[in-house]
């Protein structure tokens, strides 16, 4: 038995399957099911009203796919364009004070964490006070003074104002974190 039927003097595939439509013809019918869904929920449209516009469509493009392809995928689409034609119908402000909070959630989320590393980091800061309250530091300090360290050694820990302003500024940030 052949797969192929002349029909008005076409050869026609009679077993042709959507998967083998080309993209811009799938895309077109697509396009057409969406909007016999949109007419089937605004109109109160029975589904063979709304298959019957898609395949119409369909003829006026003289594309060629058996009916049953077209309602087959017209059914396995249908909870996909219900979901598209809901998000249509939203107020578009939803959408943004919807990711407006999500972008906050997440922004607070990363500071409570950095504020928990922050807190738990207090014993490194209070290290580096005690360091420069130490006769140590005093010795470290007389040592650079007098050039007895290497010229190339980086001296944040050296400058007097380096540790101060670093320590007043964690008193503030604390204070303002209580």
């Amino acid at each position: 038995m052949s797969k192929h039927k002349m029909v008005n003097g076409k050869l026609l595939q009679m077993n042709k399957r959507y998967s083998q439509l080309k993209g811009k013809q799938k895309e077109k019918i697509s396009g057409w099911m969406y909007e016999a869904y949109k007419r089937q929920v605004e109109q109160k449209l029975s589904n063979e009203d709304a298959l019957q516009y898609v395949l119409d469509k369909i003829d006026e493009a003289d594309i060629w796919i058996p009916w049953y392809e077209v309602k087959n995928r017209y059914f396995a689409k249908k909870k996909q364009f219900e979901k598209r034609l809901a998000r249509e119908n939203v107020p578009k402000h939803l959408f943004e004070m919807e990711g407006i909070l999500n972008r906050a959630t997440q922004k607070m989320d990363a500071l409570e964490k950095k504020i928990e590393e922050y807190k738990e980091f207090q014993s490194e800061i209070q290290k580096l006070e005690a360091y420069y309250t130490s006769q140590q530091w005093k010795e470290d300090f007389e040592m650079d003074e007098k050039g007895e360290l290497p010229e190339n050694l980086r001296r944040g820990i050296l400058s007097e104002d380096g540790i101060y302003n670093l320590l007043e500024r964690n008193k503030e940030l604390l204070e303002r974190l209580d």
